[in-house]
């Protein structure tokens, strides 16, 4: 049997109500691509933390970050996600993976108190990694890619432990 027939035959035993619940189930199971919210105390559990998304864009990450330095890369004009840290942390270990060897992350951390942080693989690595103390305060992430427009996948981890 075909998959066409199979599915009609499948949907016929399941009726049509089991599937439309089905569907609402997938959709509210299914990552949201849209920028996302994390807060997060000391000593957080889980850890790391991750949070998944997709980079790149065509908007200069020096432009946004309002200074040239080390700020490659391109990404969509909104932060991808939103840290707030509701306690100071000595020690934030922020680290950008893709499985894909031909993307190029890049990464800017623009913090409500004033601190910039830009990082991309020039430190050694393949992957975009800070290591860095964060007051407390509210932290909008961008992901970018060193080539414009480019979409890709990752995954944004967020650890009190140095995950390199």
């Amino acid at each position: 049997m075909d998959i066409y027939h199979n599915c009609q035959s499948n949907m016929r035993k399941l009726g049509w109500g089991t599937l439309a619940g089905m569907t609402v189930a997938l959709a509210i199971a299914a990552p949201s691509l849209a920028q996302s919210a994390i807060s997060l105390g000391r000593n957080f559990r889980p850890d790391p933390v991750a949070v998944v998304g997709n980079g790149g864009g065509n908007v200069s990450l020096a432009s946004i970050a309002g200074i040239a330095g080390n700020c490659r890369g391109f990404a969509k004009t909104e932060p991808n996600h939103t840290i707030v840290l509701t306690e100071t942390f000595p020690v934030m270990d922020l680290l950008v993976y893709t499985n894909n060897i031909n993307d190029d992350p890049t990464m800017l951390i623009k913090g409500s108190n004033g601190i910039v942080i830009c990082a991309d693989d020039e430190s050694g690595g393949r992957y975009p990694h800070a290591y860095e103390r964060l007051p407390k305060g509210t932290y909008q992430v961008w992901i970018g890619s060193k080539t414009i427009n480019q979409s890709f996948p990752y995954k944004f981890s967020l650890s009190e432990i140095r995950q390199k």
